[in-house]
């Protein structure tokens, strides 16, 4: 019988792959959504629905690397910690920019709609040469800032983490409603990494049990339904308003604390070993099959059924994990996902 530790850590195996999924059918309910002429029809309403259920994954994927980087250890000197967690992450960034760069450039010259070299020079000082690859460069600060993190961390009171915990989310939730209410850009990508220290931080206090979400199955729901609603509400046939969407809006923080709660609460939930590894590529891989299937005319998001966004995901999230473990198998190519 595996001890309460081994299992709380397989929990986060659940985690990861749940939230892989999870970004997958985002990203595929997000072409039914974001085409305001559809608004107010039974497909944008399913597609709305499943894109709603599933705001949790990228904080969740936060808040598995808190778990696992915020816990105590020996001191490490920061040398061998950089030249572990960051060349994890920089490799793929540098790779995977390149590569949807190039990808973007092919499918607008295959659209006759060729783009200036500067228009993607500026993509990529914002941070965004593909609308994925975002998280890539948030992650790459967090992980910079968590040894300090993890020292201060280990230095204080559970009592003043939730202080800090709740300043951490009180500005970044009062941020967004800034943005949204005044149309201010984002800022810039490398201090992207701030807000999700309350998500890195949670991670681990949920994972230790110093923090608890009330009723997480209610909340969970309840968020759940509200972002739906919000959304919905706020949007019309002239344009959408996406901030209940936004990983700090008033509902998704909530949302996401109370899933990855409700994933370490349930050891039934199977934490399937060989593919949570897989979980890293097929966030990075999974747009080229979305842009595929598109193009083909076999998944365009605008099916009168509401099953076309969970059947797309689940094709797409089969064919990534697929590409992620061809990949993970060469010497070559392991090191990209």
């Amino acid at each position: 019988m595996l001890a309460q530790s081994d299992l709380r850590l397989r929990q986060l195996d659940s985690a990861r792959w749940l939230a892989a999924l999870a970004v997958v059918l985002l990203h595929c309910a997000a072409l039914a959504v974001s085409s305001p002429e559809a608004y107010g029809s039974y497909a944008w309403l399913a597609a709305n629905a499943y894109d709603s259920a599933v705001r949790w994954c990228v904080p969740v994927f936060v808040m598995v690397s808190g778990a696992l980087l915020l816990a105590p250890r020996e001191p490490e000197p920061l040398g061998r910690y950089y030249g572990k967690r960051l060349a994890r992450v920089l490799l793929p960034l540098v790779f995977w920019t390149a590569f949807y760069m190039a990808w973007s450039a092919l499918l607008n010259r295959l659209d006759h709609n060729p783009v200036e070299a500067g228009a993607w020079l500026a993509r990529l000082a914002e941070g965004n040469p593909y609308y994925h690859l975002w998280y890539l460069y948030m992650i790459a600060g967090l992980y910079l800032f968590a040894p300090f993190v993890r020292d201060w961390y280990a230095r204080t009171s559970v009592r003043r983490r939730l202080f800090w915990l709740a300043a951490l989310f009180g500005v970044a939730v009062a941020d967004t409603v800034y943005r949204y209410a005044t149309g201010a850009p984002r800022g810039f990508f490398m201090t992207w990494f701030v807000p999700y220290l309350g998500y890195f931080v949670a991670g681990r206090m949920i994972f230790a049990g110093d923090l608890r979400v009330p009723r997480p199955a209610l909340a969970l729901a309840g968020s759940i339904a509200a972002t739906a609603l919000g959304v919905a509400v706020l949007s019309s046939d002239d344009g959408l308003n996406l901030y209940f969407y936004e990983y700090f809006s008033v509902t998704v923080t909530l949302m996401s604390l109370a899933a990855f709660q409700l994933i370490l609460d349930h050891p039934r939930l199977p934490s399937l070993p060989p593919l949570a590894p897989l979980t890293f590529g097929v966030y990075l891989v999974h747009p080229v099959f979305i842009d595929l299937a598109r193009r083909a005319g076999l998944y365009t998001g605008a099916g009168r059924d509401g099953w076309g966004v969970p059947l797309a995901g689940a094709a797409v999230f089969a064919l990534s994990a697929m590409v992620s473990w061809l990949l993970s198998r060469s010497p070559l190519t392991r090191r990209l996902v």
